[in-house]
């Protein structure tokens, strides 16, 4: 009998240690450069045209009866987002799901495969940004219901309840991000339906909290380090324009042209993080079927790794 509480015939899921999961995501993104470029260069022409649009938006951010106007720009990007991720996001699951497989594939096929699932997809999305903001509306309701009048100690008390509600769903955002990461994957690699994915995806956070934000911590940190130095550039040019007060353009547009060429190299490797740990926790049912199925029920118990962090 497993004494692990796994039943025969089931392997648990292992996890790599966090220094193979890292080299792991570098050579998936690696290999994710070319077969994507067409897709990588679409997205770098989308971010150089929002980032100058919003480089090149002047709105002044002061009180007043035209404050509301500083918004439109980051509305304009929320709104063009959107087709982003259906259109880049989606399709690079599949893309480096088959590298991951040692396949040669190329972003049309993935293109077509996300876009057999665009129905449960769509639904699983509504899903997914109903539990990310239905609990801050209610929140925003309750902190609304709260606010004292104006004037005095009034004030004071209307800034502190708003940006506890502020905090409060920072903090939730966060929550529901991480354990909602595994959903879309699950979606459009294993054809899960809607309310299954987020199921999944809670199941496989949960059942292995510390694995997976020890790996997804350790990645962030190399992350954070490698794109500050990459765009350091851009932040010096920036710095250059502020200091010297020029509000023309010429400065602002290359320190975009460049931040948007590193957001775009930098883009296979976000998703290949994700992907590298969710192929890691559901192998492909082919390769389920020939080792035995994944258990994700009562008998599932969270992977571990001999130098991993959290555990």
């Amino acid at each position: 009998m497993d004494t692990a509480g796994v039943a025969i015939g089931r392997p648990r899921p292992a996890l790599p240690g966090v220094g193979d999961y890292l080299r792991s995501v570098l050579d998936l993104g690696r290999r994710s450069l070319r077969p994507a470029l067409p897709a990588l260069a679409f997205l770098y022409f989308y971010r150089v045209g929002m980032g100058v649009y919003m480089a090149l938006s002047n709105y002044d951010y002061s009180s007043g009866p035209d404050a509301m106007a500083a918004v439109l720009p980051a509305l304009v990007v929320l709104v063009g987002f959107l087709p982003m991720l259906l259109l880049i996001y989606t399709p690079f699951l599949p893309l480096q799901d088959d590298l991951l497989q040692g396949r040669t594939t190329s972003f049309l096929p993935a293109i077509r495969r996300a876009l057999e699932c665009a129905w449960p997809f769509t639904l699983s999305g509504i899903a997914q940004v109903t539990i990310y903001f239905v609990p801050f509306a209610a929140l925003c309701v309750a902190a609304g219901l709260l606010l004292p009048g104006s004037g005095g100690d009034a004030d004071s008390a209307r800034l502190l309840i708003l940006s506890l509600a502020v905090v409060a769903g920072f903090i939730w955002a966060m929550i529901a991000g991480f354990v909602l990461m595994f959903a879309t994957p699950a979606v459009v690699l294993d054809a899960e339906g809607p309310v299954q994915s987020i199921r999944t995806s809670v199941k496989l956070v949960t059942g292995n909290l510390g694995p997976v934000l020890g790996r997804l911590f350790a990645f962030m940190v190399l992350d954070v380090v490698l794109y500050i130095a990459a765009t350091l550039p851009a932040q010096i040019l920036n710095a250059v324009a502020r200091a010297s007060g020029d509000t023309s353009s010429p400065l602002k547009v290359a320190a975009v042209i460049w931040t948007s060429g590193i957001d775009t190299l930098f883009f296979p490797f976000w998703v290949a993080a994700l992907m590298v740990l969710y192929r890691s926790l559901v192998p492909r049912a082919e390769a389920a079927r020939a080792g035995g199925a994944v258990a994700l029920e009562e008998e599932y118990r969270p992977a571990t790794a001999t130098n991993a962090p959290f555990e």
